[in-house]
Parts: C-alpha cells; sequence; structure tokens
C-alpha cells in the first residue's frame, strides 16, 4: 500500500473513531474505510468518479454486523 494512502486510512480511521464517541473500533474503523474509499473515488475523472461511486459498499455498519454475527 502507498504509503501516503496508508497515512489517510490511519488518519480517517482516527478521525472517525473520535467522532464515534463511545463507538466501538470496529465501528470506527468500518465508517473510516468506506470515507476512504470515497475520497479515492472523488479523486477520478467524472465519468470513472460516478462508476467507482456506484460499486461503493453502502452498508451500514449495523447491518454489516448483524450479517456476520448471524447464525449460519
Amino acid at each position: 500500500m502507498n504509503p501516503h494512502r496508508l497515512i489517510t486510512v490511519l488518519l480517517v480511521s482516527g478521525f472517525a473513531w473520535s467522532l464515534s464517541g463511545c463507538a466501538s473500533p470496529s465501528r470506527a474503523w468500518y465508517e473510516g474505510m468506506q470515507i476512504s474509499a470515497q475520497n479515492n473515488c472523488d479523486k477520478l475523472p467524472p465519468g470513472a468518479r460516478e462508476d467507482c461511486l456506484s460499486k461503493l459498499n453502502k452498508t451500514t455498519y449495523d447491518t454489516y454486523e448483524k450479517e456476520r454475527t448471524a447464525p449460519r
């Protein structure tokens, strides 16, 4: 991973975690990764940006956690 990208991901994750108050670190990490992915799309030219944004995972953390912990 590019060092600048890693720093950005860590900063975004830390920022999301600090905004989440008492939320779990997992939630902050998940939301930080979503923000980072959207920021990466924003760097693309207009046509590619919309395509990238349409492919992003827009599942909320609560839905993700329910699906992840559901019995199989």
